[in-house]
Formats: C-alpha cells, sequence, structure tokens
C-alpha cells in the first residue's frame, strides 16, 4: 500500500498567475476544440457569410480557432483578467479576434446588432449567477442578432446532476509545459444557485494545489425553452453532447440547444 503526504498549506498561498491564467491551464483545449468547433462550423455556416458573437468568450480559444479559420468574431466578456489573456492567446495565433469587455446586460450596447450567430458556451451562461441574469442574457443574445442568425447555447444538464450526492466531475487533464494538471469540480445545489469548486493538482517539488469557486443558476431545459421562445428564438435542435445525440433530460451529460431569431 502507498500513501502520500498532505499538500501543505503554504502550496496554495504562493501560486502565481490569475484564475484565469489556472482557468486556461486546466483545460485540454486540443481534445475540447476538436468537439466544439467543427460543430460550431456547421451551425453558423459558411465563414464568408458569417459575423458572430462569442458571448462569454473567457480566455478566447474559440473564438481564436474559428477566426482562424476565416470567420469575423468579437469575443465579449465581463472579466478583463479573461480578456487580457484572451488577447495573447488569439495574437500568438495571429487570430484577428476583436475582444470587448461587456456583461451580459450591456451586451447590444458595447457590440451592436445585426450579427448572424452568437454561442455562448460551457456554462458561461449559467455563469449569469441568476434566472434574471440568465433571461436578460438571452434578451441581449435577441437583440444582437439579426432575423434568421443562429444561436448555439452549451450548459451542463443540470437535472440529473441535483440529485447526485456529492456531485464532482471529473478528473479533467491537461499538460501545458511538460507538466500534468489533473482539475476536478464539485457542485453542491441550494434552491437556484450552484456553487462549484474547481481545484488543480499538479507535482512540482512535491504536490501543488489550486483552488478556484464560483456561483452559477443551474438553469434547467424546461425554463431554457421558454426564456427562448419568449425572446422570439426557435428552437431547431436539442443535443446531449457534441455527438449530435438527442438531448435526455435523465442522461444527458450536456444541454446543447440550436435555435434561430425568428
Amino acid at each position: 500500500m502507498t500513501t502520500s503526504a498532505p499538500i501543505p498549506g503554504d502550496a496554495r498561498d504562493t501560486i502565481p498567475g490569475s484564475d484565469a491564467e489556472w482557468y486556461d491551464r486546466s483545460i485540454n483545449w486540443d481534445a475540447r476544440l476538436g468537439r466544439e468547433i467543427p460543430v460550431l462550423c456547421d451551425v453558423f455556416g459558411p465563414a464568408a457569410d458569417a459575423r458572430i458573437i462569442d458571448a462569454g468568450c473567457g480566455t478566447g480559444r474559440q473564438a481564436a480557432a474559428l477566426a482562424g479559420r476565416g470567420y469575423s468574431v468579437v469575443g465579449a466578456d465581463h472579466n478583463e483578467d479573461m480578456l487580457a489573456v484572451a488577447r495573447r492567446n488569439a495574437a500568438a495565433l495571429g487570430a484577428p479576434v476583436e475582444f470587448v469587455r461587456a456583461p451580459y446586460a450591456e451586451l447590444f450596447d458595447r457590440v451592436g446588432g445585426g450579427f448572424s450567430g452568437i454561442y455562448c458556451l460551457a456554462n458561461a451562461l449559467a455563469a449569469a449567477g441568476s434566472q434574471d441574469g440568465v433571461a436578460e442574457a438571452i434578451d441581449q443574445f435577441a437583440r444582437c442578432v439579426r432575423t434568421g442568425g443562429r444561436l448555439f447555447i452549451q450548459i451542463l444538464n443540470f437535472e440529473p446532476m441535483r440529485r447526485e450526492q456529492p456531485c464532482v466531475r471529473g478528473p479533467r487533464i491537461a499538460h501545458v509545459d511538460a507538466r500534468e494538471y489533473v482539475s476536478a469540480r464539485q457542485f453542491h445545489f441550494v434552491d437556484d444557485r450552484a456553487q462549484v469548486t474547481n481545484v488543480t493538482f499538479w507535482h512540482d517539488d512535491g504536490w501543488r494545489m489550486r483552488a478556484q469557486c464560483g456561483v452559477l443558476c443551474p438553469i434547467e431545459h424546461a425554463e431554457l425553452t421558454r426564456l427562448l421562445a419568449d425572446a422570439g428564438f426557435h428552437i431547431d435542435r436539442r443535443w446531449g453532447s457534441y455527438a449530435r445525440e438527442a438531448f435526455d433530460a435523465a442522461t444527458s451529460v450536456d444541454l446543447i440547444v440550436v435555435a434561430t431569431r425568428a
């Protein structure tokens, strides 16, 4: 039997880098973009005809990947630290993305309208934090997208997660600069909120750990459907993952919605 030493307290207090940098480091981007980008390209059509928004763009990896394929992309996020990392990522790839600091409630004022599409991935919509915040975000999406434009939303399927005790997702494994990072997320549901704690471990002269936490609004299928209809969107597809199988509220890991602005 093997044993491991406890992680010393100071291993959690002397780790350089912003939360945005550590989020970016915890993701296996090759695998994730390999799932996401082909689907987004199919949904939004030929790059020459598309002008799209990455709403809640985070560190800009998807926006840069799409721009590298010829799409005109505006990345919007309320977090300036995320945007700073996004600009570096896009510049490293030579991807011409316009990044704008814009909370959801100000999205139309900051980026304008007439876009052919908008996407919001990886629980960025749930990060609006409350049902009112989610509703405001969807209303802003509708204002930004022209008639006939497409909307793509991906969040976790929170409904079955509420019944899990404890509710843990992972591990996620990423390799950066020849070092392996292992992350796991724990979800704690209270009423209409979900507190999420992400913990990343790696080995560097002993075990190290970085923990981050935040609050999500665990929006579920029925409520999302209602909010989209209220905002003037017609739902075209509901998928349970990027493999594009039909959504099942009881078993699907993700809730992915493709909709058209009526």
